[in-house]
């Protein structure tokens, strides 16, 4: 299609002139790809320049100028810069400047969309397959799961000792936990059980002292 094209803006300029190519190379940059649209549109501007249509020119190069992503396409602006250096001004240069600031935001922006498309379609891609396949998952989905094993185990090994509480009568409520030592309790016993049974006298016999009984006597 690029040659047919070419072919026609040659036959058309040998048999009617240069001008009335004008048409072949509107229809040209409308119905090839954008690769060969650029290309046509240099060499579009490049006929205008020629015949002394700046303006036309400039147009035709802002009109291209949506087509090429800056990242990729720097010959195309570098082309755009040094036609505004031969025959535009400080003005022209800027708005040149501004709209390579233009186009390379819309393009970012529409970079992002279509990650988050991709991403998205990603998602939905990998659910499918995990609703088909419950059985299989991936290398995250076991670490999640064997993450929250060793949580429920580790919750499952801690215990904790529950207190009681009695109702008693003098000192009212009370927190009685059963592993306690019970010391007080012990110690009163064994006091009260020295209480209850005190000390019995007995009666030395008279020959243990021996002599020294008779010597009193």
């Amino acid at each position: 299609m690029f040659e047919m094209f070419n072919i026609y803006i040659k036959k058309a300029a040998e048999i009617y002139g240069v001008p009335k190519t004008r048409q072949i190379y509107e229809k040209a940059i409308e119905t090839l790809p954008d690769e060969k649209a650029r290309e046509m549109c240099v060499r579009f501007s490049e006929m205008e320049t020629r015949l002394g249509e700046i303006d036309r020119a400039r147009a035709i190069y802002a009109h291209c100028s949506q087509m090429c992503d800056p990242r990729i396409t720097a010959d195309f602006w570098n082309t755009w810069k040094e036609f505004e250096v031969r025959h535009g001004n400080e003005d022209t240069m800027r708005e040149m400047l501004r709209i390579k600031r233009s186009v390379q935001a819309t393009y970012n922006t529409q970079v992002n969309m279509m990650s988050a498309q991709m991403l998205s379609s990603a998602a939905q891609a990998a659910g499918t397959v995990s609703d088909l396949a419950p059985g299989m998952k991936d290398g995250m989905r076991m670490l999640e799961a064997k993450a929250a094993e060793m949580a429920v185990q580790s919750k499952g090994n801690i215990s904790f000792v529950r207190g009681e509480t009695q109702g008693l009568k003098e000192s009212g409520d009370k927190v009685v936990n059963p592993d306690e030592i019970d010391i007080d309790d012990d110690s009163e016993n064994s006091e009260d059980e020295g209480e209850v049974a005190p000390v019995q006298k007995k009666e030395i016999p008279a020959a243990v002292f021996g002599g020294l009984v008779k010597d009193t006597d």
